[in-house]
């Protein structure tokens, strides 16, 4: 068991080295005030508490030890700084008179957020939570550190502080499908930025930094914890609705980071003069639907933004998207900044909505705002003056002899017609008409091999003859970007509007070279061009000792990385050396019953046969 005071508070690492530690830089001596917890102290009797990671909005984070596994841990600390405090390191925190209720709702929905959070753990890119510990008078959330890297501190290490799409995209899309199934358990993020995600060694992402929704809105009774860049618009007002195309309006400012390099302009900036601008050499690039996907999720008006997480998924891939529906839309009040989920009027209410209705649809991209017609009304007629009441009533009467006239010469008239057959030669007429079919506008399908998905993009023409669906696939033929094949094939003819299915290169697809050693040259060679690889043969002497027509080994080494087309080389063991059978010495019953050949001593020299 490892003692307590051989690890440093500065990261939890057992160290007998001296000041400064070697790993991060502690120098003994360095304390923590109150309101925060002195390093040392016990939580729950198991956790050794050092030195804080991170704090703001509802609480702190400490790295700590626990001493039952022997392993470091994090813990976050619900302690909203607005609104409670201790006096001092160890003693249980106290709430500020008037801010008892609100204390209490922003802990129920602290415990709330924890304890759903260890009911997901296994998401590929959420880190793994514990459990919830009660001392000090608050609450704590375990959850695993993950020895990992700030997303900030990963790229600023890249060259330009940026990653190509192809290196980001197996990265991200992990990142996409987690949030995606937070939403869909009612958890809200409200804070993803480089600060919250961080790059493990093998290089996953994983989302941390979890705060109750109450801290992720600058209007309110706690201090809001939000990343200038990151932090959608409708996190900085009152009475404004947040949910999930806030966490998109992140996700996309995340993926403008990652792809230029540098953090996107505040949101409350934009609102006031757009200048976010994607550079020319990152777009040109990127995929057109990769940009047209970001550019929809950085939106500032939420009624223009991407409202769903697996929506700017589907725009990344160049997908189809089906609407879902998720429960998750709070309010961002002023006066009550706050949420439960069963008490009235503390309640910011959950809303079930899909595309038409919760953030209003249709929706035009781009910046637009949403544009309204109105029907043009008719002109004001400016009223007569009033006629003596002695002369409206002989109008009255005029008018209503003129009426009666009129309907008794109709009847007659209508008589008439009847007699001469008029109207059936009418009926029979307009029976016998036929309504000649619309004009069918019809298109032949031009052959796109050789062009690019951006050439395609840009033809206006095109996309006014036909409904384009892109499709993304591996290509060991194909240059990246490049049409593979379509669908109908060129020379066909379509009504206008029909769907015409391109299929464009992701270029070759990347491959992991297979264990293959030890099992037969032919099944292995089966297997690896079923994979995509190109499978040459080489044959490995063999002593005797190994099968024939077996793997000897294997070039590029397995595990290797390597891509569909390229070749792969097996060393194949041959067939074992032969001999020719002879004897040397006298025929005898002796040296045929001895189950070899008879070398006459010789054998002892050469020490072969034996």
């Amino acid at each position: 068991m490892t003692d307590r005071k051989q690890l440093c508070p500065g990261c939890m690492y057992p160290s007998q080295a001296p000041d400064p530690c070697p790993v991060c830089g502690y120098v003994t001596g360095e304390k923590q005030s109150a309101p925060f917890l002195p390093i040392g102290s016990d939580v729950g009797g198991r956790y050794i508490i050092g030195k804080i990671k991170t704090g703001g909005g509802d609480g702190v984070t400490y790295r700590a030890w626990d001493l039952d596994r022997g392993q470091r841990v994090l813990l976050r600390e619900f302690l909203p700084d607005a609104i409670a405090s201790r006096d001092t390191g160890d003693s249980p925190l106290y709430v500020l008179s008037g801010c008892e209720k609100v204390f209490e709702e922003c802990r129920t929905a602290f415990t709330r957020l924890w304890d759903k959070l260890t009911k997901l753990n296994g998401l590929s890119a959420l880190v793994s939570v514990r459990e919830l510990v009660s001392d000090y008078g608050t609450v704590y959330a375990v959850y695993e550190d993950g020895n990992t890297l700030s997303l900030d501190d990963y790229l600023r290490a890249k060259p330009r502080g940026r990653l190509s799409w192809d290196g980001l995209r197996p990265m991200f899309l992990p990142l996409l499908s987690t949030v995606a199934t937070l939403h869909a358990a009612g958890i809200l993020h409200g804070g993803i930025s480089p600060q919250t995600v961080t790059v493990s060694q093998d290089g996953r992402l994983f989302l941390e930094g979890f705060s109750i929704i109450q801290a992720r809105c600058s209007v309110g009774d706690l201090n809001a914890e939000l990343y200038s860049g990151y932090s959608a618009v409708e996190q900085h007002g009152a009475r404004q609705k947040i949910g999930t195309w806030t966490d998109v309006y992140a996700l996309g400012a995340l993926l403008y980071r990652c792809l230029v390099g540098q953090d996107p302009i505040p949101s409350s900036r934009r609102q006031v003069r757009d200048e976010l601008m994607i550079p020319g050499d990152v777009a040109n690039a990127l995929p057109p639907h990769v940009l047209n996907a970001i550019i929809d999720a950085l939106q500032t008006k939420p009624e223009n933004r991407t409202v769903e997480v697996e929506e700017l998924r589907a725009g990344l891939l160049n997908q189809p998207f089906r609407k879902k529906t998720y429960p998750l839309t709070f309010y961002n009040y002023s006066d009550v900044s706050y949420v439960n989920q069963d008490r009235k009027p503390y309640v910011a209410q959950t809303e079930y909505f899909t595309g038409g209705s919760g953030i209003p649809k249709p929706r035009e991209r781009g910046g637009a705002n949403v544009s309204r017609s109105y029907e043009p009304q008719p002109k004001p007629v400016a009223p007569s003056s009033p006629a003596p009441p002695a002369e409206q009533e002989k109008k009255s009467g005029a008018g209503k002899g003129i009426a009666a006239f009129v309907i008794v010469l109709v009847l007659l008239l209508a008589a008439v017609l009847l007699y001469l057959g008029v109207f059936t030669d009418t009926f029979r007429t307009a029976e016998n008409e036929t309504t000649l079919p619309a004009q069918t506008v019809t298109y032949p399908v031009p052959s796109l091999t050789g062009r690019t998905d951006v050439s395609l993009k840009s033809d206006a023409g095109l996309r006014e003859q036909f409904t384009l669906n892109y499709v993304e696939e591996y290509s060991a033929d194909v240059a990246v970007g490049y049409v593979i094949r379509q669908s109908p094939e060129a020379g066909a003819v379509l009504p206008e509007g029909s769907q015409l299915t391109i299929y464009i290169s992701l270029g070759p697809q990347p491959l992991t070279v297979p264990q293959v050693v030890g099992i037969d040259a032919a099944q292995a060679k089966t297997q690896l061009e079923a994979m995509g690889f190109v499978v040459e043969t080489t044959e490995q002497a063999n002593d005797g000792s190994q099968r024939q027509g077996t793997v000897a080994s294997v070039t590029p080494e397995e595990g290797a990385a390597s891509w569909q087309g390229e070749t792969v080389t097996l060393a194949v063991w041959g067939a074992p050396p032969t001999s020719q059978s002879f004897q040397i010495g006298d025929d005898s019953d002796d040296s045929a019953n001895s189950g070899g050949f008879d070398l006459g001593g010789l054998d002892q020299w050469f020490g072969i046969f034996r």
